[in-house]
C-alpha cells in the first residue's frame, strides 16, 4: 500500500491539511495518508505548541469518517522526518511510504537532520503553498519528489491562532467538531 506520512505539530489541525490530504488521494498518488503529529517542532519555540493529546483528538476530530485519513501514533512520534519514516517503516513494513509536505518548506529542507537520507527512504509529495512557487532545492528531483498539481492552500495554523487571539471567527478555517473542541477546551485563549 502506498502511505503519505504526514508529520507537523497541527497546533491545530485546519481546512488546508486536510484537503491537501484529500486531494493526493483523489489523485491516486497514495492509498492513505497518516497524519502524525509530533511532541514538538524543530524549527519553532517548544513551549508555545499545545499538548499532543489535545492535537492527536483534533485530527481525529477533522477526518472523522474521511476514507484512506488516519492519526498515527509512532510511539511518541519523533521529531525528525527521518526517524519517523525509519519508525513507519519498523511498525507498518510491507509499505510505499512518502512524505507529504507543503512547498513553502522546500528550502528550509536541506537545513532538516539527515535530508538526503529522507529521501532515500521516501519519495516527497509536495504540495502548492502560496508565496513558496520560486523556492528551490537542488537534492530535489522527479525521481525523489512529486509536486502535485492543484489548487494552492492558503492558510496555516499560525493564522487560525493568531484569529483566535484577536477574538476573530475561525469557523471557515477548521472543522466545525475542532472549532467546538478548542472552544470547549480554551486553548489557544492567551497563545498566538
Amino acid at each position: 500500500m502506498k502511505v503519505a506520512l504526514f508529520g507537523g505539530t497541527f497546533d491545530p489541525v485546519h481546512k488546508g491539511h486536510v484537503n491537501a490530504a484529500k486531494e493526493i488521494l483523489r489523485q491516486g498518488l497514495v492509498d492513505e495518508v497518516w497524519f502524525i503529529p509530533v511532541c514538538w517542532h524543530a524549527f519553532k519555540e517548544n513551549g508555545n505548541v499545545s499538548l499532543i493529546d489535545h492535537r492527536k483528538k483534533m485530527i481525529g476530530l477533522a477526518i472523522q469518517g474521511e476514507k484512506g485519513l488516519k492519526v498515527i501514533d509512532l510511539n511518541g512520534n519523533p521529531t525528525h522526518t527521518f526517524d519517523t519514516i525509519l519508525k513507519a517503516k519498523k511498525y507498518f513494513p510491507g509499505n510505499e511510504f512518502f512524505w507529504l509536505m507543503g512547498t513553502n518548506l522546500v528550502e528550509e529542507f536541506s537545513s532538516w537532520s539527515k535530508p538526503k537520507m529522507v529521501l532515500q527512504e521516501a519519495k516527497l509529495i509536495l504540495f502548492p503553498v502560496p508565496g513558496s512557487e520560486h523556492e528551490k532545492n537542488s537534492l530535489f528531483n522527479s525521481d525523489n519528489s512529486i509536486i502535485v498539481q492543484a489548487k494552492e492552500i492558503d492558510l496555516s495554523s499560525t493564522i487560525v491562532r493568531e484569529k483566535l487571539s484577536k477574538g476573530e471567527s475561525i469557523e471557515d478555517l477548521v472543522d466545525e467538531k475542532v472549532l467546538d473542541y478548542i472552544e470547549e477546551n480554551r486553548l489557544y485563549s492567551n497563545n498566538a
